[in-house]
């Protein structure tokens, strides 16, 4: 493979480098679309940082539901002081346009209809759309070729030896259309061969069970991005973000990489989006810490 060239991205000479967690917000606002529902998990000032930056720029429709307390948030017109860094933060309440209590999440969350919901939306107009997710963002302690994400623990039958939170509900948000991966550090020990436990199924598993969603349809990473268009649905660097380089990511990476038919490069944040997410969404300098 060919290396890319690394280079340092900044916004202006006095202004402080692109963060990785700011690269990653961008590249996930850069998919999302007006209208899309959109769920996060716990650990949320990535992904809610994306959803902010998209219902700014781009998508002012979208709906944005967090767990914990389950908010439905639509921030495009607010002031919001400091990015929170999880959903269960109590300022959310002030965002929200809606607050119910969390187990009634579940009660909504399968789409009626199953995957024919997605695959036939004309069919089902006239059903209530406002809890239906579009798109999950999800994170794990491990991660494997085949998008399986592991939130469990590090081990095997015979014990942990490291415990993680647990499955937390995603069996239900498997009924979600599309979820997006999403890793906070990238190495052997996270980017594995095969995964310890699952708590969220790969693509594959999506289409042998039959299950409502798609599954994940990207890993993404501080050093890049994955799609699935790989060997048997498997993991295929679609992209490296600026800054790094594929040998980088191949010596971090347990499974051997393999380049997407749909490779690119991913483009740094446009000085219009760094000034939203500085000067609008992240002004205390979460996403640089």
């Amino acid at each position: 493979m060919t290396a890319t060239t690394a280079q340092p991205i900044t916004e202006a000479d006095d202004s402080p480098p692109v963060s990785w967690k700011e690269m990653m917000a961008v590249f996930l606002a850069r998919q999302i679309r007006d209208t899309d529902r959109i769920c996060s998990g716990a650990h949320t000032e990535i992904s809610f940082a994306a959803t902010m930056l998209a219902q700014k720029t781009h998508a002012p429709n979208l709906k944005l539901q967090l767990g914990g307390g389950a908010f439905l948030c639509n921030v495009a017109d607010r002031e919001v002081d400091e990015l929170p860094r999880t959903s269960v933060d109590f300022r959310i309440m002030n965002w929200a346009e809606a607050y119910f209590e969390h187990h009634d999440t579940f009660n909504h969350y399968g789409a009626p209809g199953g995957r024919d919901y997605y695959e036939n939306i004309d069919d089902w107009r006239s059903t209530n759309k406002y809890f239906f997710a579009d798109k999950f963002f999800v994170g794990g302690i491990q991660v494997d070729k085949h998008g399986n994400v592991n939130l469990i623990g590090v081990g095997d039958k015979n014990g942990y030896r490291f415990r993680g939170p647990g499955s937390v509900g995603i069996n239900d948000v498997t009924s979600v259309r599309d979820a997006f991966v999403f890793m906070t550090a990238h190495d052997r020990q996270r980017c594995v061969e095969k995964v310890d436990f699952v708590s969220m199924p790969g693509p594959k598993t999506y289409r042998e069970k039959d299950l409502s969603g798609n599954g994940p349809q990207f890993i993404v990473t501080p050093l890049g991005v994955f799609d699935f268009n790989g060997p048997d649905q498997t993991a295929a660097l679609v992209g490296v973000f600026p800054g790094h380089t594929e040998e980088e990511i191949a010596e971090n990476t347990s499974w051997e990489i393999v380049k997407s038919p749909h490779f690119t490069v991913h483009e740094p944040p446009s000085p219009a989006e760094l000034s939203v997410l500085r000067n609008e969404i992240d002004r205390k300098g979460v996403l640089q810490r």
